[in-house]
Parts: structure tokens; C-alpha cells; sequence
């Protein structure tokens, strides 16, 4: 699962550019299931730049490049990391801090046009041939055992021995990620989240993090079948020391990923410009084959959630927009509602929460309710009635997370039966494309608190919302097939 990395250090008229060079209309775009047309507008539209998914821009080129073709235009020359986007600012600090540190003096660079660094040059420019002698001192002066730096694996220990921070800011999103193999890899991650029904995203925790939030859940038992740890241990921390020594230390590849992968001498600091996390985007290799299922977040139609989803998606929108991670203080996946209201966090206290309720999101929830709100859901407001008022610390907290994931679990089995039976129609009185037809717009947001002063609403009528009424049956609807494939 990708996290959301939103940037706006993109061009909007060359996104329109491409878009019309491919033979497409903004709605021949929505058509294809891939963004509403009024967003799409906003993304292309100079001033204001609207804030976009890094991932949903790769899936935006994609689509122009395979449409481009089938219209019978020219196959498009556009780069994204060149022509579509530009160099985020938190990445243009770190060159300058890099060429600037002792641990780089000698290395030699040029300035471009525009007074940035050139950090790219390959080995057979006479740049390069100038820094793979830096590089071969390094060696020397790290003592490792090779005769030359270009021996495998021993480019990647130079880089990572001269780096003064181990942490590495990416050109492109200017996030921060360390560069040792210390992330889940993404295929582990996805196991993590099928086998303790989680939603870890790729590059969000290291695996020290995620042992230590597993631990309270079954002490890491199945956290251990996933990363094949056979091991006697008594306490997190015994756990904790092997990981580091046992998979971090010996770059245990298969299970653990580096937050940037190693690319001297091409690259100035010897990493790739972008991290590991938007590799999938920002590599032409890698793009069009593994942007080809990008999909807008759709737990809100998975989850057969009740509350207005649409106020909810707006209001999420404007956290984002402030740089303030929007936490459901019912999640989703348990079974409570997508209402208007979030608490303000960090990208990574959001995650390190997970789907998990603490003790005061419990009195939070109540205290709503009895102000009249609906906090859940339909089809687990059974086992929330019974069961929240017996929440008294975080470990009984905890414990309901986990029976309400276990709930909603049962009742999507139970959808899908109801829907292989053909009765289709009866669920749909349980959705509520009704919010499809209306908008929503925060005065006086405050991203501190997630408050705002005055909400205005607007009823919109039209295709756009009839695609979005059945965009949002058709996801609905496609869960329960899942859902009745995977039955045995």
C-alpha cells in the first residue's frame, strides 16, 4: 500500500499539455476512472497549484502515453521528472548542503543555467572519470578490503561510510528517508497487513518501528513467520537488537529495503536523486508497469461506510493542503463512519496509530454521539453499542479495535452472500451515492486543530457526479466479488 505523497512542484500547463496532446478532454480523462473533472481543472490550472498525488501524476502520464497511441498521434517524448515536474526545494537544500560539507570537499561539480548543481555525471564523462578518483580514495580511506570501488557492493559501502547524516532528501518530494536497508520491504508489508488486517504503507515505519507496535498485539509471533526470525527471545528489546544486527546491519535483502538505492559515481553523494519510496514514479523503466493499477484511496466504497464521504474527502483535502496528516478517530476498517472530522498529526504518528483506537478516541467517539453525530456505521453499530462503554485504559481499547475489524470482516462475507444470491438492489439501499451531488468548501480552516469557522455547500448536478454515483457502486460491489472469489 503507497502512502500519499502530495507535491506541487510541478508545471499544471504541461500536465494540460500532454492531456491535449494525447487526444483527450477532461472528461475523456474521468471517463477512464482515474480523477473527477473538476480536479482534474485544479491540477491544471496555473495559480493556484493544487497539490497532487505524486503517484496519481505517473498514472496521469501513463494514460497519456497508451491514449496518445491509440488515437493515432506520436508516441509522446515527455518526461516527467524533466518536462512534468521540477526540483522540490527541501531537495535543492540538501545538494547545497552536501557539496558543502567536509565529507565531499574535492568532489567535483558544475553549476547549470539556472546556478543548481549538476549532480548527475556518468563515469565516462571526463566529470565522472574526475569523481570515480574521489570515490577510489574513499575506498582507501574507509580501508575496506577491495582493490577498486567499482568491485560489487563496494560502491554502495563507500557511499553509505561517507554520508554525514545516513539520511537522504529526495529531489523530487523533499521527504526524508535513511539510507540504510532498514524498511519493511514492500512485499513483507503487504503480508504485515493481510495477516494482522493492518494498513501499513511502503516507507512509512522501518522494521524496528513495526516490531515495536506489533509487539503489543501477539508479541511479534506472526510478525516473525514474515521475516523468517527463528529465534528464543524474552523482551522487544532482545528482538529489536537482533533486527538490527541480523537484518538492517547485513542488509538482509528480500526483507528489508534501503530508503534510497545506491548510484555512485553518477550521482554527486553516490544515491539516486529520488528515494525508494517514489522509485516506481520517477524511474521511466519502472513507470508504466507499475503505475498501471494506481487507484484513489476507496475505503469509503470497500468499507460500505456510512456519513457524508464527500464533506469528509473535502475536509481530508484541506488537511492535506496545510502539510497536517488527517487522522480518522473512527477508523474505517472498523467499521465507523467517513464523517467530517479528523484530528491533526504527523505522516508518522497517523501511521504509527494505524487502525487502532486508543482510550481517548473512545470518549472522543462518545462524547460525539451524544452531541447528536453518527460515529458508525451501520452494520457495526451493534458491537460498538455493546461494547464501548466497557472501554476503562488503551488496552481495552485495543481489544474492541480488534474485535471491530473482525466484525466488519464477517459482514463483508455476509454482503457477499446476500449479493451471489442476486440481491443486488436490497444492498444498494445500504449506499449513499446521495453525497455524490453536492460540494464543499472550508472557511477559516484551522490546521492546528482541524477546526474551521463556517462550511459552504454547494449542490452540483451533472455527468462528472453521475460517473461518481457509479464509480461508487461499481467499487462497492466489486468488494463483495472479491470477497466471494476468495471464499473456499
Amino acid at each position: 500500500m503507497r502512502k500519499e505523497i502530495l507535491i506541487t512542484n510541478y508545471y499544471p500547463i504541461k500536465l494540460k499539455e500532454a492531456r491535449e496532446l494525447a487526444g483527450l478532454t477532461i472528461e475523456d480523462v474521468e471517463n477512464e476512472g482515474v480523477v473527477e473533472a473538476e480536479q482534474l481543472n485544479l491540477y491544471e490550472t496555473e495559480k493556484p497549484i493544487e497539490p497532487i498525488d505524486i503517484f496519481l501524476l505517473g498514472h496521469l502520464l501513463n494514460l497519456y502515453e497508451d491514449k496518445a497511441i491509440e488515437n493515432g498521434k506520436e508516441k509522446l517524448d515527455i518526461s516527467l521528472t524533466s518536462d512534468i515536474m521540477y526540483p522540490h526545494p527541501n531537495g535543492i537544500k540538501y545538494q547545497e548542503e552536501i557539496v558543502a560539507h567536509e565529507n565531499y570537499k574535492g568532489l567535483p561539480y558544475e553549476r547549470n543555467g539556472q546556478g543548481n548543481i549538476n549532480w548527475m555525471a556518468t563515469i565516462k564523462t571526463q566529470q565522472g572519470q574526475a569523481r570515480m578518483k574521489f570515490w577510489e580514495e574513499k575506498l582507501k580511506h574507509f580501508k575496506l578490503n577491495a582493490k577498486s570501488v567499482m568491485e560489487a557492493g563496494f560502491r554502495q559501502k563507500v557511499a553509505f561510510l561517507n554520508h554525514p547524516t545516513k539520511q537522504h532528501v529526495c529531489l523530487y518530494t523533499g521527504e526524508i528517508l535513511f539510507i540504510d536497508y532498514r524498511y519493511p520491504a514492500p512485499s513483507r508489508v503487504d503480508l504485515i497487513n493481510k495477516g494482522y488486517d493492518e494498513g501499513f504503507k511502503y516507507y512509512e515505519l522501518d522494521i524496528l518501528q513495526m516490531a515495536s507496535l506489533l509487539y503489543d498485539v501477539d508479541e511479534c509471533k506472526l510478525f516473525c513467520e514474515v521475516f523468517n526470525i527463528n529465534i528464543d527471545f524474552k523482551s522487544l528489546p532482545e528482538l529489536i537488537e537482533h533486527i538490527q544486527k541480523n537484518y538492517i546491519d547485513k542488509e538482509k535483502r528480500g526483507y528489508v529495503s534501503p530508503g534510497v538505492m545506491s548510484n555512485s559515481p553518477d550521482r554527486l553523494d553516490g544515491f539516486h536523486s529520488y528515494n525508494s519510496d517514489v522509485r516506481d514514479v520517477c524511474d521511466t523503466g519502472r513507470r508504466k508497469e507499475n503505475l498501471k493499477r494506481y487507484t484513489q484511496d476507496r475505503r469509503v466504497y470497500e468499507k460500505w461506510s456510512d456519513g457524508d464521504w464527500k464533506m469528509a474527502d473535502r475536509l481530508y483535502a484541506e488537511f492535506v493542503k496545510h502539510g497536517v496528516s488527517p487522522d480518522h478517530i473512527g477508523p474505517m476498517s472498523l467499521g465507523f463512519a467517513h464523517r467530517p472530522k479528523f484530528h491533526p498529526m504527523t505522516s508518522g504518528q497517523n501511521s504509527s496509530k494505524g487502525n487502532r483506537m486508543t482510550l481517548n478516541d473512545v470518549k472522543v467517539l462518545i462524547a460525539d454521539e451524544e452531541k447528536g453525530d453518527i460515529v458508525v456505521s451501520w452494520h457495526s453499530r451493534f458491537i460498538w453499542d455493546k461494547l464501548k462503554h466497557r472501554v476503562k485504559v488503551d488496552e481495552d481499547a485495543l481489544l474492541l479495535s480488534s474485535l471491530m475489524r473482525k466484525n466488519l470482516h464477517h459482514v463483508l462475507i455476509l454482503l457477499s452472500i446476500i449479493y451471489e444470491k442476486g440481491y443486488r438492489k436490497f444492498l444498494e439501499s445500504y449506499l449513499n451515492p446521495k453525497y455524490s451531488y453536492y460540494d464543499y468548501k472550508f472557511e477559516g480552516f484551522d490546521p492546528s486543530t482541524g477546526s474551521y469557522v463556517n462550511v459552504i455547500q454547494k449542490e452540483v448536478t451533472g455527468k462528472n457526479q453521475q460517473n461518481n454515483v457509479e464509480r461508487y457502486f461499481r467499487i462497492a460491489f466489486e468488494t463483495l466479488t472479491e470477497y466471494i472469489e476468495a471464499s473456499p
